[in-house]
């Protein structure tokens, strides 16, 4: 459940970003809203997975930037991960879609990058906060 969370907020998080930066973030024009949400979710299960398995070996890897830019160097590694989610749904998933449903995110260098995993991150962040429920 926690996981179709993640998905639901990284999605939410991607449209808002690709809406305020359209020429940094833009996502493929498909047919119907219907086919636009499935390719958001499918983006965002993506990002999810980035974020799960190469997002702690980068933190590992730049430790040291990390110290050296007080955190900061966090933005960077946000935007290298939604820059290698752009890559793998534009060049591996867009021929298994098929042709009705465009499946991809296309991030325009890492000036767009950065406020775009930004939005992304923050927006994410409030929706899992208000769909996530405790247990006690």
């Amino acid at each position: 459940m926690e996981l179709a969370i993640r998905i639901v907020g990284n999605a939410a998080g991607l449209w808002l970003a690709s809406r305020l930066l359209p020429a940094s973030v833009s996502l493929p024009a498909n047919a119907t809203t219907l086919l636009a949400i499935v390719n958001l979710l499918i983006i965002g299960a993506v990002l999810a997975a980035v974020n799960s398995v190469v997002k702690p070996v980068a933190k590992v890897l730049t430790f040291p930037l990390y110290l050296l830019t007080f955190g900061l160097f966090a933005l960077v590694v946000n935007g290298a991960m939604l820059r290698l989610t752009g890559w793998i749904t534009e060049e591996l998933l867009s021929g298994a879609a098929g042709d009705r449903l465009a499946v991809g995110l296309m991030v325009n260098g890492w000036s767009g990058a950065i406020p775009a995993a930004l939005i992304t991150s923050v927006v994410s962040a409030v929706v899992v906060a208000a769909l996530h429920r405790k247990r006690d």
